[in-house]
């Protein structure tokens, strides 16, 4: 059954990938997609920048937050207390939504008929599948400087 399942998945994600592909909307975004490859490939540098300075742009943007909770620390805005009890209601709204969500998956298990050994059998293959795929990304070598080049 988890085979078929998976078989069917398969099937209709992919026809519905190519029906989008080939639907103006997805024409319009294939497009995008081939100009985007286009610029990049005909101004690496540009690109190269433009990440560059995005990376920049999110580490200077983590280091103004922790300054900003250093100094509600500092101030008292922040103590052990109030992180507890953020940690506590966390924890709370967490557990009211898990039985549901428990409850739920179970329900979906019984209407498809699966039992335990079919859930890890499932399981298994799609964790076998994504090693798979993460050893051939793995054996990829993939190499992006960051470093901004020297300016004359």
């Amino acid at each position: 059954m988890g085979k078929f399942s998976s078989i069917l998945l398969g099937t209709i994600s992919g026809a519905a990938v190519a029906y989008f592909l080939t639907s103006k909307k997805g024409q319009e975004v294939t497009a995008k997609v081939t100009d985007f490859i286009k610029d990049v490939q005909a101004n690496p540098e540009d690109f190269r920048d433009q990440v560059f300075q995005t990376a920049n742009d999110f580490t200077n943007q983590a280091v103004e937050r922790v300054s900003e909770v250093k100094e509600k620390v500092a101030t008292g805005q922040i103590t052990g207390e109030t992180v507890l009890t953020s940690v506590k209601e966390q924890a709370q709204a967490a557990l009211n939504l898990s039985p549901d969500k428990f409850q739920g998956i179970k329900d979906k298990l019984q209407e498809e008929n699966i039992g335990r050994d079919d859930l890890l059998a499932s399981i298994q293959e799609q964790a076998q599948a994504l090693e798979e795929k993460v050893h051939f990304l793995q054996s990829e070598d993939i190499v992006i400087d960051l470093d901004e080049k020297e300016k004359d």
